[in-house]
Order: C-alpha cells, then sequence, then structure tokens
C-alpha cells in the first residue's frame, strides 16, 4: 500500500511516497527503510520497485524527492550534497513521528549519487541501524576526473573556477542539462528513455555540480560507521566502476557485506534479473540487522 505524504526540510515541502507492508497488526512496530535516489532522480522512477519489495517484506519504506526535484519545493535542480544529507536526516525525523515504526529501527538503502549520500548520514547520524549503499563511489575526483589528461584537467579546474568566481562577483550561474553533465553512453542512453517516461526529471543543473562531486568523497567519512554495511557493485558499470565498491567495503568496519552483480551495467540493477539478485543480496541484509 502507498501513499502520498509530505515533511518539511528547512523550510522547504517535501513530496514523498511511504510504503506500507498489505496486512499490518494493530499496535506492532515495523521496521523501516529511507530511500535516497541518484543524480537527479524522483521517487517515481527506479526507486518503486526496491519500495514495493521491502515494504512487501514487513518494512515501511520511504521514497521521497529532494528539494528542488519532482514534486519538493526549492530551487529547481539545486543538487547539492549537503543540502541532500539535510533532507535525508530530516526524513529519518519524519519516520519517527509514525505510531507505525519502530525508531530503533531505521535503515537507510542509497543508490548512486544516493548511496554517497546514505554513507556521510549514516556516518553522523546514530539513528540509522543499517545502510545499504549501492552503485556508489568513494572519491568524486577519482570518478570525475580519473579518466582525463592532465591538460584536460587542468581546463576544467580552471572553468570550475571562473563559473564560480562569475557566480559570487555576479551572480551568474552557469546551468547545464542532464546528458551534458553525464556524457557517457550508458547514461546517455538511461536518461534518453527515463525522461520520456518522466519529463519531471528533465531539469537543468548548475554545472558547479561537478565541482560539489569533485569534493564528494565517503570514503573519507565511512570509517566512522559504526552499523552494519553493505556496499553492492556492478562488475560492468562505467559510471561508477566496481573499483570504488571495493574501496569502500575496504575502508568500512565490521559488520560489512559486498556484494558485486556479476556482468551487470549500472542500470541493468535497477530492474530485471540483476534487479532480483541485488534485491535478495539487500533484503536478506536487512532481515539480518534490523
Amino acid at each position: 500500500m502507498r501513499k502520498d505524504i509530505i515533511f518539511y526540510s528547512e523550510g522547504s515541502k517535501i513530496s514523498g511516497h511511504l510504503y506500507l507492508p498489505e496486512k499490518m497488526e494493530e499496535g506492532k512496530k515495523y521496521p523501516a527503510v529511507v530511500l535516497c535516489h541518484g543524480f537527479a532522480g524522483i521517487k517515481e522512477a527506479l526507486l518503486p520497485p526496491f519500495a514495493e519489495g521491502f515494504s512487501n517484506n514487513g518494512f515501511i519504506t520511504l521514497a521521497f524527492d529532494y528539494r528542488g526535484f519532482g514534486d519538493s519545493e526549492g530551487e529547481r535542480g539545486r543538487l547539492v550534497p549537503v543540502d541532500q544529507i539535510k533532507d535525508i536526516r530530516n526524513a529519518i525525523t519524519y519516520m519517527e513521528t509514525l505510531a507505525e515504526v519502530d525508531p530503533g529501527k531505521i535503515a537507510l538503502w542509497g543508490s548512486s549519487f544516493g548511496g554517497a549520500n546514505a554513507i556521510c548520514v549514516t556516518a553522523a547520524d546514530k539513528r540509522v541501524k543499517a545502510v545499504i549503499a549501492q552503485l556508489t563511489f568513494g572519491s568524486g575526483e577519482r570518478v570525475v576526473t580519473g579518466g582525463l589528461k592532465p591538460e584536460e584537467k587542468e581546463k576544467l579546474f580552471a572553468t570550475l573556477s571562473k563559473i564560480s568566481q562569475r557566480l559570487v562577483t555576479q551572480n551568474k550561474n552557469m546551468m547545464m542539462s542532464l546528458n551534458q553533465i553525464l556524457s557517457d553512453a550508458d547514461s546517455e542512453e538511461f536518461f534518453g528513455k527515463i525522461i520520456a517516461e518522466h519529463p519531471k526529471i528533465n531539469v537543468k543543473i548548475p554545472f558547479l555540480f561537478v565541482k560539489e562531486s569533485i569534493e564528494y568523497k565517503p570514503e573519507d567519512v565511512i570509517g566512522k560507521i559504526t552499523v552494519p554495511v553493505m556496499i553492492l557493485g556492478a562488475e560492468k558499470d562505467i559510471v561508477n566502476p566496481p573499483a570504488e565498491s571495493k574501496i569502500l567495503f575496504e575502508k568500512a568496519n565490521e559488520p560489512k557485506e559486498l556484494v558485486m552483480i556479476k556482468d551487470a551495467t549500472h542500470y541493468q540493477v535497477y530492474s530485471g534479473a540483476k534487479f532480483e539478485e541485488a534485491f535478495k543480496a539487500e533484503m536478506e541484509f536487512f532481515k539480518k540487522y534490523l
């Protein structure tokens, strides 16, 4: 069962979908999972199969739009990790207000950029009792600049510096479409399809998101997490290479699990047989630790 909900994050109204187990016992408190979607995502895209799967297995599950995306309020396309981290923490607070939720059994699940967010929230917020980060990265700098030649990297940093200075001195920002920022073949194909299905995804993103990404390094904080961690990667992921998952796993504390989906690209994990494989492992993890 799914119902529309709202909560507030620093004054912005946040839109969410709450998924409830079909048969709920009166007075019983259930474990809960907050889903953290990835780059420019919305709650209606990619998340429903995971949300429905978790709720069908007895978990109250929340999918929501970060501020500035989907049906939530906020400056359109403003993708800033620190803001999204606050939105996730406020989502946890919302879950604590529900009589049906066991506040001692709230977990995070994040995918891609949302996996990085989930790691950073769990490192800081002791209310999180377990975390799954799938298809994510340890160092945004490695992912963004790893394939660049020295002169290309130098040019990129010079461009980012100029845009930052113009924003400060003239209040002018450079906005870019999704396919201009994510230019790998897998992402271009995926976003072409997903935008046709969910037009709300098609927003422009500040180019300075690239700077935010380069500076984003969940690997620096994952060692602060003291609750169970699962890192799930895909062997053929060219968006966030599998080496990123392995680095995160190595730096995480026990108890921890590493799952690598064989012969899978980044986007194949969201549907079909690869989804079933990933979801089965993730469901077993949550049942074990919540």
